[in-house]
């Protein structure tokens, strides 16, 4: 499908060439100009798709410690059966260049058995007269002039300029060339156009060698008209008669050729300029903003933008929560101004009363992330039955979780590196969790973890999880009746915990990484990696 897409692209191209070319050069009387600009923009058709400008723009992430460069889009797994037509098209296709080809091979088989049985007669300028008993129509192929042996006994001197012409000029080659480029084109009515076109050029570069001669012109378009009733000739040759009589001699008269048409070739500047427009990839640069006092030892890298998701996607209910102030979330409290007794709150890892959370200043908080149901239930059992209030402060963010990894560093002297492509060995693995299809949702995910001293990974957990329902979730709508809002708030945490769960599981696999130093000796270092599921 790769390279039917690609032949698809090319197809548009010869179409517009082919157009222009029509419409600016075909009436002019530059046959030389026209040759080139016939074959050179099949060519270019064909080399265009694959010239891919680069064209870079840089991002900047929020501030944070050291996520890595380029969240992955993890793709759903979800087994589909192949649509017929991604079989048909591509079978059809080449089902069609195949015979095309062997027709080509066919003629030149034809042709080089004929020329072995004629009778050779070489010439001083380096062409050779094949003469065949049978009844043929003058043609030429690559050094050979092909005559009938009637034709040879009283030779028209105008026939044999003719296909000297062919010969002198190489014609041969271009019809071998162009005919390879149309089998791999057979389905598009603007390549056999170009063909025949380019045999037409053939042929009044040709005439225009004789008339140049000093040949009279109405003997020589009398000439014209008794070879035309010729039996016909092949494909991959020139043949005396083989354009359509009434272009050459009409193309014999038009003496009026403005000076200045060859200007009209530059045609094929903005139609090249704007294929490379249309075939240009965006790269984005990311670059992770420093946290205030924090040394911008961070790295930046680059992936291209068809693979990388937008973070700015629009946060859940739950996510729109966790962005609230402490004292707008402690207002959760009851009748009697206590908060409620089925809200858990953590601060840097450890349990937490409503005092504690009431004594923290916004401005030394570091996240704020709220888990319901399912997805507390998850990660802290049964204390965590209802809602989790999960705060980190920037104190107890350097240590993940508190005093658990008081060695681990945020900016170390240098970083760890991941051995390969990180963004490669989370596509490859990731599996797309059944639940998350199910009840369709997607988002990004943010894992911090440890890389330790032995380049291992450890502490792995979840930071932020944008989670949100994409579409109404698959088997969860029936006759058209949309989820009530308990539906959906149950199908959106598990999908959620769902996502966390495998961000979590494709972390904790990572092989070992090269570790961060510090003067140079291994050090511990906290590291962020944002991973984005999307439903395809």
């Amino acid at each position: 499908m790769e390279f039917l897409h690609y032949d698809i692209e090319v197809a548009v191209l010869v179409a517009v060439f082919y157009m222009f070319y029509r419409l600016l050069l075909s009436r002019e009387n530059l046959h030389r100009l026209n040759r080139v600009v016939l074959i050179g923009t099949a060519v270019a058709s064909f080399v265009l798709p694959l010239c891919v400008i680069t064209v870079h723009r840089t991002e900047l992430l929020p501030a944070m410690t050291t996520m890595t460069d380029t969240p992955v889009r993890a793709v759903s797994t979800a087994t589909e059966s192949t649509p017929w037509w991604k079989i048909a098209l591509p079978a059809v296709f080449w089902a069609g260049v195949i015979v095309n080809i062997l027709l080509t091979v066919i003629s030149i088989i034809k042709v080089s058995m004929l020329i072995h049985r004629c009778e050779k007669h070489r010439q001083d300028d380096g062409t050779v007269i094949a003469v065949s008993d049978d009844n043929v129509s003058p043609f030429s192929w690559m050094r050979y002039i092909v005559l009938s042996r009637s034709d040879y006994g009283h030779i028209d001197e105008a026939i044999l300029i003719h296909e000297r012409a062919h010969v002198r000029l190489h014609h041969s080659l271009d019809v071998l060339f162009v005919d390879i480029l149309s089998s791999l084109q057979w389905f598009n009515p603007a390549m056999w156009m170009l063909r025949s076109d380019l045999r037409a050029v053939h042929e009044y570069e040709a005439d225009a060698a004789v008339l140049s001669s000093g040949v009279n012109a109405r003997q020589y378009q009398y000439l014209l008209v008794c070879k035309a009733l010729a039996s016909g000739g092949y494909s991959v040759a020139n043949s005396f008669s083989h354009s359509t009589l009434k272009q050459r001699i009409t193309m014999m008269q038009n003496k009026n050729t403005n000076r200045h048409a060859w200007l009209r070739a530059l045609y094929v500047v903005p139609v090249i300029a704007v294929s490379l427009y249309a075939s240009a990839r965006t790269v984005v640069d990311y670059k992770v903003m420093p946290a205030k006092g924090q040394t911008e030892a961070i790295s930046t890298a680059s992936s291209t933008q068809a693979s990388v998701p937008a973070l700015n996607a629009t946060a859940s209910t739950d996510e729109a929560q966790a962005a609230q102030t402490v004292e707008q979330i402690i207002e959760q409290k009851d009748s009697a101004g206590n908060v409620k007794a089925n809200v858990l709150i953590v601060v840097d890892g450890k349990a937490a009363t409503q005092k504690e959370l009431e004594t923290l200043k916004p401005d030394d908080i570091e996240s704020i992330n709220i888990k319901k149901d399912a997805q507390s239930l998850a990660k802290y059992k049964a204390v965590g039955k209802n809602t989790v209030i999960e705060v980190v402060t920037k104190a107890g963010g350097e240590n993940a979780g508190g005093a658990t990894r008081p060695d681990a560093q945020v900016a170390p002297e240098e970083m760890p590196k991941f051995p390969g492509n990180i963004n490669v060995y989370l596509a490859q693995n990731m599996q797309y969790p059944k639940a998350a299809i199910a009840n369709n949702v997607q988002g990004r995910v943010i894992v911090r973890f440890v890389v330790n001293t032995d380049g291992h990974v450890s502490d792995a957990s979840v930071v932020n999880c944008s989670a949100r329902i994409a579409a109404p979730a698959a088997g969860k709508e029936k006759s058209g009746k949309k989820l009530s809002k308990n539906e959906q708030q149950k199908a959106h945490a598990e999908g959620k915990a769902a996502l966390e769960g495998e961000a979590l599981r494709i972390v904790n696999s990572m092989p070992a990484w090269t570790p961060g130093t510090n003067n140079g000796k291994p050090a511990s270092v906290w590291y962020y990696v944002p991973i984005t599921f999307a439903m395809n």
